[in-house]
């Protein structure tokens, strides 16, 4: 009973989604009281096992690979922040599914009530059969809200999205995309006491598709619930959703995950 208890924590403990791992990084600079520190989240997860059989009788192996750094600098004038996500899912006859990015972001001149920001990232996502997504891109961010308990910020800008995706059931017809993009978000944090905050990150994304003649629009959002146990861990829940109008190829235009777990910060 023990050990299965253990195994429980331990699962639960790197079992958080990387939107929760980008949200605690952003809570990060949201304060300006101090300067030149790095800040961060990073886990490791591998679990397998060989307790199913198909439908012929054999034994199938499974194995699991979750991997995530969130790594933060604030200096006196700039934020820097390097962020990165993996998870791979196999059995022993086939991937299940691949995805993993890299994001980074530097937000200059952060202590000002507008600030600037430039910003890259490079993703693919197999199970969705997206072989690439990349983009560069800047933006504007505006603090229209700065109390004791809540913060509010407003991020208007502009990018540049290219992204090549595998036509379902056709390996060897691929769609390419690329297009500029409004790139816009709201960021809020409330802490509702020393323990208990909530940090909520909604980006809305679009641009013209003039190959297609039609616009394209995304909405991400994800909100995290924060509660401290330690200076250094805490129990965190949070659940992401994605909606695109109309996907580069015939997938579901909404996807969406949400989790519980442990967050050891530093």
């Amino acid at each position: 009973m023990v050990v299965k208890l253990l195994s429980i924590f331990l699962v639960a403990a790197v079992s958080y989604s990387a939107g929760a791992q980008i949200l605690n990084v952003e809570k990060s600079r949201l304060s300006s009281d101090s300067a030149n520190y790095f800040v961060g989240n990073i886990s490791l997860a591998l679990n397998g096992n060989n307790q199913s059989i198909n439908g012929d009788g054999e034994t199938v192996s499974f194995i699991g690979l979750k991997a995530d750094s969130d790594l933060g600098y604030i200096s006196e004038q700039n934020t820097y922040l390097l962020l990165s996500h993996f998870n791979y899912t196999a059995t022993s006859s086939n991937t299940i599914n691949s995805t993993g990015y890299g994001h980074f972001r530097i937000n200059f001149l952060r202590n000002n009530r507008l600030s600037y920001e430039a910003f890259a990232q490079l993703q693919y996502d197999q199970g969705r059969g997206m072989h690439v997504r990349w983009l560069t891109g800047g933006s504007v961010r505006y603090n229209f809200l700065k109390k004791e308990k809540i913060s509010m910020y407003l991020g208007i800008g502009g990018m540049h999205e290219e992204e090549v995706w595998d036509f379902p059931g056709e390996s060897d017809d691929q769609r390419i995309l690329s297009l500029w993009k409004s790139t816009n978000y709201v960021s809020t944090r409330v802490i509702f006491n020393e323990h208990v905050n909530l940090n909520l990150i909604t980006y809305y994304q679009t641009g013209y598709d003039f190959d297609r003649d039609f616009f394209r629009h995304r909405i991400n959002s994800d909100v995290n619930i924060n509660v401290t146990i330690t200076s250094t861990l805490a129990f965190t829940s949070n659940f992401f959703f994605s909606y695109e109008n109309r996907p580069v190829v015939p997938i579901s235009k909404f996807v969406y995950s949400f989790s519980n777990g442990i967050i050891f910060s530093f």
